[in-house]
């Protein structure tokens, strides 16, 4: 069997958890995906033809208010590290009671 960038994307960056109703939205998904592309210095496909990938591999959304959500799918690994890092909103420090650092590394650590 030939393996494919999705495949080894998902192997790579997703776990699954059967006893679950929570998933990955398709941008949150999708994100996750560019972060490893870049990681990995590989060349992303559009938004479009990734739905189709993931659809060719097996995984299908389910509809849930209005977004298409991948049931039972964590973000694990360095792409999610990446993702999550850099989706961070750029707070300034009087903009909250938190210094931003701090932000950074409870977002780090709650996908560590």
């Amino acid at each position: 069997m030939t393996d494919t960038q999705i495949g080894s994307f998902i192997r790579d960056c997703v776990v699954f958890e059967d006893d679950t109703e929570d998933g990955l939205d398709f941008d949150t998904f999708y994100g996750l995906y560019i972060s490893w592309c870049v990681l990995g210095r590989k060349i992303p496909i559009p938004d479009s033809a990734f739905k189709t990938a993931l659809e060719l591999e097996g995984h299908k959304p389910v509809k849930e208010n209005g977004r298409r959500i991948y049931p039972g799918m964590t973000m694990v690994g360095p792409a999610a590290r990446d993702y999550v890092v850099n989706s961070v909103p750029m707070w300034s420090e009087t903009a909250t009671d938190i210094p931003v650092s701090e932000i950074r590394q409870q977002a780090v650590a709650s996908i560590a």
